[in-house]
């Protein structure tokens, strides 16, 4: 019979002010969406339970993720660190119809490591539905994702594209690294 591994793991959704990380979370934990915009004052921790298989162990993970979302507003930037902290996995989000959000992406992941190191992240270009508000080119994203080494997956709180799909693969990569200690 297979051994099943139980684990607790801190990730964090970082990115700038309303490209949808609580939105994200709703629709993750949830199965919600809600479009009305309402800022997140300092963090928010939710809670779920993910099975993985990492390729090549025997047996799996029972992952209870605690998810942080983390406030996007550059005035409290000071605060950021705190909130990294223990963390060992980041979601660090875009909004595919405002072309600021992805510049800002390499900036987010830089401070995140500076505090917490190699962890895993996965780059996420959210919004996706809204094909005819699209402003970010792919390429850019691509780049960052293969300067990082880190996956990037274009999703979509709204539709919930990818959406359960981001938090399974930072997961599985939370899984792959207990695998090999």
């Amino acid at each position: 019979m297979a051994e099943v591994r139980e684990v607790i793991k801190k990730i964090c959704l970082l990115g700038d002010p309303a490209v949808g990380k609580t939105s994200l979370i709703r629709r993750y934990v949830f199965d919600m969406f809600d479009d009305k915009y309402i800022t997140t004052i300092g963090t928010k921790v939710t809670k779920k339970t993910v099975m993985v298989a990492p390729t090549g162990a025997s047996g799996g993970v029972k992952i209870t993720l605690l998810i942080w979302d983390i406030l996007g507003q550059r005035e409290y930037q000071r605060l950021h660190p705190v909130y990294y902290q223990g963390a060992e996995g980041a979601l660090i989000v875009c909004d595919s119809t405002r072309k600021e959000t992805i510049g800002s992406l390499a900036t987010w992941v830089t401070s995140f490591k500076n505090v917490v190191g190699q962890v895993p992240v996965v780059f996420l270009m959210n919004k996706s539905d809204l094909v005819d508000q699209a402003r970010l080119d792919r390429t850019e994203i691509e780049n960052l994702s293969r300067q990082h080494s880190a996956p990037y997956l274009p999703t979509s709180a709204k539709t919930g594209l990818n959406v359960e799909r981001a938090f399974v693969t930072v997961s599985e990569a939370l899984a792959r690294l207990l695998a090999g200690s």
